[in-house]
């Protein structure tokens, strides 16, 4: 029964790298350096970085081809996203403390990038992000796109202080409605801030303009219920001699729970965080013919019963416009019901081993059918019901498969 779970898991995750995601191809466009656009399909990754290069298909059937920074000047997914060519000086300063300035002005470098708008119109705002650095630009009607400064540098005693000269920026040049210096200082370099900041000019300068940022993708929330059986083998350990290990073996018991999944709001909502609070229960004898007869024969029973709490992150890959597979990997919190392993000598208990369960981590695939209905296995690593034992240990592991449905 394990080596066909097994092979279901395999094909799983085989299925799902060897499939393109055709799903991402979206409407959109580019143009190119002589200014011709050219319509067609972009594979839309809601990229969490700027991109340098991306993909295109001039219809569904086309072969994809790959663009780049070096021969595109804008390109964009429609009603979704825009990226612009320009050449900028931008400030690449290290934000961890380890390797941080103790110059307060910004290090400019000269660099053709491909910049996200973010809202666009007589104020125009602009995102450039890779990796950890995350670097906003603007321009005013016609002028020349520049970075809003802020820098994170180190002062004395390696105490961190910040330059926000980006408020000073926005107060001379993007100021429609003469807002003092004091009302900019609460204002933060993040892109809710200088999102709103943008678009309330722009409300104010009475002009049409487009907020990108409403038109992305979005963090979601779903919640399901999830039912399924457990395959588990539980053997608790003898120190002494392998041949009095208490062997259990292989039950297969109902779990049923309900999954909370927050969808996180880049790169086409392919990330999650899942918390899914379940019910499992295990229920196994064991005997061992005693050598003077049924006085001295050995039995085992166990009768546990558990909520467990795994805490995961999910990573989806498209196959097409119904299924979907996906991936978990996250650790499990155990919450035990005070429970017993009794062990008796013929007729006469001899004495209970109190239930303690360790945490354990976690691996899972699945597919999912039309965002609603889903199928998972599940591998559990082995978790130790007897952790508050000092000479005693268990192997208690679990494989799981499951069914989901989404509620909303």
């Amino acid at each position: 029964m394990n080596n066909q779970i097994c092979k279901l898991l395999t094909l799983l995750f085989t299925f799902s790298f060897t499939v393109r995601a055709q799903i991402t191809f979206e409407p959109g466009y580019y143009i190119t350096d002589q200014g011709q656009k050219v319509n067609g399909l972009i594979q839309n990754d809601d990229w969490g970085n700027n991109p340098s290069a991306f993909e295109f298909k001039t219809d569904a059937s086309a072969k994809a081809q790959t663009k780049d920074i070096n021969t595109v000047k804008e390109f964009g997914v429609d009603n979704v996203s825009k990226y612009i060519r320009a050449t900028v000086d931008i400030d690449r300063s290290a934000n961890d403390i380890a390797n941080m300035s103790m110059d307060r002005n910004p290090a400019f470098q000269k660099e053709t990038l491909f910049l996200e708008v973010l809202v666009e119109g007589s104020a125009t705002l602009y995102k450039y992000k890779d990796g950890q650095l995350t670097r906003y630009f603007f321009r005013v009607k016609d002028s020349e796109i520049s970075q809003l400064i802020y820098k994170t540098y180190l002062f004395e005693n390696r105490k961190t202080l910040e330059n926000k000269t980006f408020q000073q920026q926005l107060f001379n040049e993007v100021n429609c409605k003469g807002k003092t210096i004091k009302q900019l200082i609460n204002l933060d370099y993040t892109n809710s801030d200088l999102t709103d900041y943008f678009l309330e000019q722009n409300i104010c300068s009475n002009v049409p303009f487009v907020n990108y940022e409403i038109k992305g993708t979005k963090s979601d929330f779903n919640l399901s219920v999830r039912a399924g059986i457990n395959f588990t083998d539980l053997v608790v350990l003898n120190p002494v001699s392998s041949s009095r290990n208490i062997e259990f073996g292989t039950s297969t018991n109902a779990r049923f729970g309900l999954e909370a999944e927050w969808l996180l709001p880049f790169n086409k909502n392919k990330w999650g965080i899942t918390l899914e609070p379940y019910y499992e229960s295990y229920k196994g004898d064991y005997f061992r013919e005693g050598n003077s007869g049924p006085s001295s024969d050995f039995f085992s029973t166990i009768d546990y019963q558990s909520l467990s709490v795994p805490i995961g992150i999910r990573y989806y890959s498209f196959l097409n416009s119904n299924f979907a597979a996906f991936y978990n990997i996250g650790w499990q919190y155990h919450f035990d019901s005070n429970d017993e392993i009794i062990n008796s000598r013929g007729n006469t208990t001899q004495g209970t081993l109190e239930i303690r369960a360790s945490q354990s981590f976690f691996l899972g695939a699945g597919l999912k059918y039309r965002g609603r209905y889903s199928l998972e296995f599940r591998y559990n690593t082995t978790r130790d019901l007897t952790t508050n034992l000092m000479s005693i240990s268990s192997d208690y592991k679990v494989m799981s498969l499951m069914l989901g449905y989404k509620l909303f």
